[in-house]
C-alpha cells in the first residue's frame, strides 16, 4: 500500500499484510515525524481518503492552472491566507487589507492546501466548514492539526464559525487554532485579530527567533 505524508509529501510504501483488515493504524512519518493514518479500508471519496490514509487529495483544477503556486512577496510584507467562502471573503479580506497583510483568497481546500505547501504565511483565516458542511471535513484545519508543532508556531489561525463563540480559549486549544471569532461579531474582527496578533507575536517571537536562527 502507498501512502503520502500530510506533511513533507514523501510517499511512502507500506506492506499490506501490516495494516489490519478495517482498521487503521497511526505512525509518524520516517522524515518529518508527522502522523499518518492508514488504512486498507476503501474510501468512498478523495474527503473520506484523506481522514483514512493523511494523504492529501487531488488539487483543483485551479491550482494547476494557477501561473504561480509560489507567492512572491517583498520581504517584511506580511501575508495571510483567506479559506472563507464568497459571502465572508470580501469583508475580512478588507478587515486585513487595514490591518496591511497581502491577502490570497482561496475558494477549495485544493488551492488551500497547494498554497500551503509552496509558501509560509503569517495568519491564516479559516471558515469552520470550509468547503464543507461539516467542520470534521474541513481538510485545511486537519492538515493544520497535523502539523508538527515548530511548523505549526510559525503562524496565526484563526477560525470563524456561524455557533461557536468568540475567544472561547478552551475550545480554541482543543482545535489546535489561535483564534475562535463567530462570524456575529464581524465588525469587531479588527480590533479582535490586531489584539490577539499582537500578543501572539509578543509570545512566540522569541521562540521563532530562536528556531530561524538555529536554521543557519
Amino acid at each position: 500500500m502507498k501512502v503520502q505524508c500530510p506533511g513533507c509529501r514523501i510517499a511512502l510504501t507500506i506492506p499490506d499484510d501490516k495494516i489490519p483488515d478495517g482498521k487503521a493504524v497511526r505512525m509518524p512519518c520516517p522524515k518529518c515525524k508527522v502522523p499518518v493514518e492508514i488504512s486498507r479500508k476503501q474510501p468512498e471519496s478523495a474527503t473520506q481518503e484523506y481522514f483514512a490514509t493523511g494523504s492529501a487529495p487531488p488539487l483543483s483544477d485551479s491550482l494547476s492552472d494557477y501561473a504561480g503556486a509560489v507567492d512572491v512577496v517583498e520581504e517584511g510584507v506580511k501575508t495571510a491566507l483567506l479559506c472563507v467562502g464568497t459571502r465572508l471573503g470580501e469583508k475580512i479580506a478588507q478587515v486585513l487589507q487595514e490591518l496591511d497583510y497581502w491577502v490570497v483568497h482561496a475558494a477549495r481546500s485544493g488551492f488551500a492546501l497547494g498554497k500551503l505547501h509552496h509558501n509560509n504565511y503569517d495568519l491564516l483565516i479559516l471558515e469552520d466548514t470550509f468547503d464543507s458542511a461539516q467542520t470534521g471535513n474541513n481538510l485545511v484545519l486537519h492538515h493544520v492539526q497535523l502539523l508538527p508543532m515548530h511548523l505549526r508556531r510559525q503562524f496565526f489561525l484563526c477560525l470563524f464559525s456561524e455557533t461557536l463563540p468568540s475567544m472561547d480559549a478552551i475550545r480554541a486549544f482543543q482545535m489546535g487554532v489561535n483564534l475562535i471569532l463567530n462570524i456575529k461579531d464581524l465588525e469587531k474582527a479588527k480590533i479582535i485579530l490586531a489584539r490577539s496578533l499582537k500578543e501572539y507575536k509578543s509570545f512566540y517571537g522569541f521562540f521563532n527567533a530562536e528556531m530561524n536562527r538555529k536554521q543557519y
